[in-house]
């Protein structure tokens, strides 16, 4: 078994955590409070949730690995079991009971609800065992644990070749004879060889049936290969039929293709004289620029000019101000002002009269006498058509006549008046405007004598002031118009060289009528395009060049061979559908014929070896009725044997052996010293020797029924010194290349030295 991955959705102080690991030497490294304690209890919790709650937080890890910011605590973890991939995932509640555990075949994808402490069926440990096994501790062996002890001594027990002290012939013979009866029973009907026999007639028969199935299978395959070549060769001869039968369309739009092209040849003709320097064209986005840039000149420029004429009114003043003329005195300034309302006055008078006169209506020609002439004259020609009076006759054209004359006059009165009207708004005007004129020129005598009588020293410094301003500013105008001038001549000389903005204004009349010509071509050619079904200009032009009319071509004899062949690929589609579905079933029902014979071959070296078996148990239990007396011999020597092998290695042979009792006691012998010691007597770095000496053996012999499980240290090696360190991790390297190894540590010392043996390393 090896473990693949970790995610730790929420556990403890850890959130969104992934963890992903080698097959062989794995160092996890993290400092104090970095979570490496609590992703090694992670692993536990995972595999077997928890004990009892208590009221100690250190031995309630439910409530100590509570998430911190109170979400649900959850993770899963990814391992490979017998080739198998799974994902263990775990939702923790309250307590084992209320935890949902999930294990997935990832291969399969499927899942099922299982145990809270899983770990039991997936390692074959209690989760005591599991603790005091492969779960190897920073400071040695676990607290002594009566169960857990048992449950490796039975295991190891299991491992053996013999018996512990408790096993007697009767328990092995009758042990033996339960092995053979679950094989063969006296019936011949429930033992597992029995009922393997009776499964090898299964077997054939489903061979049998599974051959048929598949020779059916191949022979409907054989048939929907036939029938898809068919359709491929209709479908083809159908394409052949649909490019004749679009020629018709092609003929149908052979005017539109060539006014395509033609408007296409104007706008190629047109982008080259609007293609600018930088091989772009001069579009409604660059009319747009050009405009925008004359439009900030002219702003410039205008306001340059107010500023100009805001500095003539200022220069007048002063001048007035400092040189007065002859009759400025405050008599003659009343004399003014009684003139510019006397003025004033009359202008209000005449513009009453305008608003009166533009708001009479005008005289309106009566067109009554014009209808009842028409009447009249229409009954005069109705009297002569028919044979009535002619006296009636000619009464009615006389008055038909007197009413086109009475419509004239009336008519000519109404022009005379609306003329008289006209010439009297223009003479009232003419008035207005020299009346206007006037008042200005007396309102500036006014405004002279006024700013000479009441201009003092600290208004004439302030307007100086204001004049000196509007220059600077009128300076920093002409120095951005010249900057504005530089940009827009500057874009438009990639399109034409010109040396004045009059000069491209005149030429963007012309532009902005030739980019309107551009858009407008691009539309036609766009609708043109849509309604030919959307092909490209280069088709278009292809369509055009190769189009051929063939006047004798039946356009509706293609048509019905077109629908023909259409409804015969539908029918023979229909048909190919019908053989897949047969097809389908039949496999989805029947099983490999080549996998049958594997499990039939199996299953029968299966029933061979299972006669077999039985046969050796019946020697067995002939030999043990003559010569075994009673088992006695004790897995002990198998133990220790291997945790001095690794003991010997971790040490670099300075010690030979260790002795290990039933309880997990260990005395050490000293290669060169006769007699052996307690771990009492030796430094802390040589006992944590020995118990991972006694892990690791203890590990190998309870993993040998099953696949290799995983080593998980917690700094095993803290208390080591260099030299012990890097001799025990090349151990642990070469240990895992027939194991998976877990180390965590917070030194990173350790760490980098692991690397050096190749040790897949993981930061925290």
């Amino acid at each position: 078994m090896k473990i693949k991955a970790l995610h730790i959705g929420a556990f403890g102080g850890l959130k969104n955590l992934d963890i992903n690991l080698e097959d062989s030497f794995n160092v996890i490294y993290g400092e104090n409070e970095h979570g490496k304690t609590t992703v090694m209890n992670f692993i536990k919790m995972m595999f077997y949730g928890t004990e009892r709650s208590s009221a100690q937080l250190s031995k309630n890890l439910r409530k100590k690995y509570t998430p911190w910011d109170n979400s649900i605590m959850a993770g899963s973890i990814y391992f490979e079991n017998d080739g198998r991939l799974y994902r263990l995932e775990r939702i923790f509640g309250s307590s084992n009971s209320t935890d949902k555990v999930t294990l997935i075949e990832i291969g399969l994808g499927t899942r099922e609800s299982v145990s809270a402490d899983i770990g039991v069926t997936l390692f074959g440990l209690s989760s005591a065992a599991f603790e005091r096994s492969i779960f190897i501790g920073q400071f040695g062996f676990p607290e002594s644990n009566n169960l857990a002890s048992g449950e490796l001594n039975g295991k190891l027990s299991n491992i053996a070749s013999a018996g512990d002290e408790t096993i007697s012939y009767d328990a092995v013979y009758k042990r033996l004879e339960t092995a053979k009866y679950e094989l063969m029973s006296k019936s011949g009907r429930s033992g597992i060889y029995d009922k393997n026999l009776k499964d090898l007639k299964e077997l054939e028969a489903q061979l049998e049936d599974s051959t048929n199935t598949e020779q059916t299978i191949n022979s409907a395959k054989q048939k929907a290969k036939l029938m898809a070549e068919e359709i491929t060769a209709l479908q083809e001869k159908l394409s052949a039929v649909k490019i004749k039968v679009e020629a018709e369309n092609d003929v149908r739009n052979a005017e539109k293709l060539k006014e395509l092209l033609n408007l296409k040849s104007r706008l190629d003709t047109l982008n080259q004289s609007l293609t600018l320097s930088d091989g772009k064209l001069a579009d409604e986005m660059f009319v747009k620029k050009v405009e925008f840039c004359l439009s900030k000149i002219d702003t410039y420029k205008a306001k340059i000019e107010t500023k100009q004429s805001e500095n003539k009114l200022l220069e007048s003043n002063l001048k007035l101000a400092l040189n007065p003329s002859p009759d400025a005195s405050p008599e003659k300034l009343e004399e003014l002002l009684g003139k510019v309302q006397s003025i004033e006055e009359e202008i209000n008078k005449i513009e009453k009269n305008l608003e009166v006169l533009s708001s009479a209506p005008k005289a309106k020609i009566n067109i009554l006498w014009y209808i009842l002439s028409g009447i009249f004259a229409i009954s005069c020609a109705i009297a002569f058509a028919l044979p009535l009076s002619k006296t009636l006759a000619f009464v009615g054209l006389g008055l038909a006549l007197i009413f086109i004359c009475i419509a004239l006059i009336t008519t000519a009165k109404a022009k005379q008046k609306n003329v008289q009207a006209e010439a009297k708004i223009v003479d009232l005007k003419l008035k207005e405007n020299q009346l206007i004129s006037l008042l200005a020129s007396e309102k500036a005598n006014f405004t002279a004598i006024n700013t000479a009588l009441n201009t003092n020293s600290a208004m004439i410094e302030n307007q100086k002031q204001k004049l000196a301003q509007n220059n600077e500013e009128i300076a920093i105008l002409h120095q951005e118009t010249a900057t504005e001038e530089n940009t827009l001549f500057s874009l438009f000389s990639s399109l034409k060289e010109t040396h004045s903005t009059e000069e491209i204004k005149l030429a963007l009349v012309e532009l902005k009528q030739n980019a309107e010509s551009q858009k407008s071509l691009k539309q036609n050619i766009n609708y043109i395009l849509k309604d030919i079904g959307n092909i490209s200009y280069d088709e278009a032009r292809a369509k055009l060049d190769n189009m051929s009319v063939d006047t004798e071509t039946n356009f509706e004899k293609l048509k019905s061979d077109m629908e023909e062949l259409t409804g015969e690929i539908t029918t023979k589609r229909e048909i190919l559908a019908t053989i897949l579905a047969e097809i389908k079933s039949l496999s989805a029902n029947a099983k490999n014929p080549e996998t049958i014979k594997k499990d039939l071959d199996d299953l029968k070296q299966k029933t061979d070896a299972q006669k077999e078996y039985c046969d050796c148990l019946d020697i067995a239990l002939s030999v043990l009725a003559d010569s075994y007396s009673e088992v006695r011999q004790s897995y002990g020597s198998v133990l220790e044997q291997n945790a001095s092998e690794i003991f010997k290695g971790l040490t670099d042979n300075r010690y030979s052996n260790i002795s290990i009792s039933k309880s997990f006691d260990i005395t050490v012998e000293k290669s060169d010293v006769f007699g052996g010691r307690e771990l009492d007597y030796l430094s802390s770095g040589t006992v944590d020797q020995a118990y991972l000496s006694l892990r690791l053996a203890l590990s190998s012999l309870i993993t040998q029924e099953n696949e290799n499980l995983p080593i998980i240290l917690d700094d095993a090696l803290a208390q080591y010194d260099d030299n012990r360190t890097k001799t025990a991790l090349k151990f642990l390297s070469d240990y895992s290349k027939n194991g998976q190894i877990i180390m965590f540590t917070c030194h990173r010392s350790l760490c980098d030295s692991a690397k050096e043996f190749g040790a897949n390393q993981i930061t925290l």
